[in-house]
């Protein structure tokens, strides 16, 4: 039986870096939607929140890293949230911005 390593050595690159960005942005699907539900909202109830239609939660739900940074801080300000930004430096050292 093949283990996901083993399956991943036999792929090029570039398969590599689709599959990764994928998960990218399959994460941060999952983590919208979280929130959203962490708070017992319906993406109805969102939408209004964000003076919005209810489909263009859907989009934005689903747009994974396409998602711009003002639609973000937008979305999690509705939910009431703050939305901040970190920074993992090359000498160990953690950076963050608020928005």
């Amino acid at each position: 039986m093949k283990t996901l390593n083993d399956l991943k050595a036999g792929l090029s690159a570039e398969s590599l870096a689709r599959i990764d960005k994928k998960v990218s942005e399959m994460r941060l699907e999952s983590q919208l939607y979280k929130l959203r539900e962490a708070l017992d909202r319906t993406q109805r109830e969102q939408a209004a929140a964000m003076g919005i239609a209810q489909p263009s939660v859907v989009a934005i739900e689903s747009r994974g890293e396409d998602l711009k940074i003002a639609t973000l801080k937008r979305y999690v300000e509705a939910l009431g949230g703050q939305l901040t930004i970190g920074v993992n430096m090359p000498g160990g050292e953690h950076v963050d911005f608020t928005l």
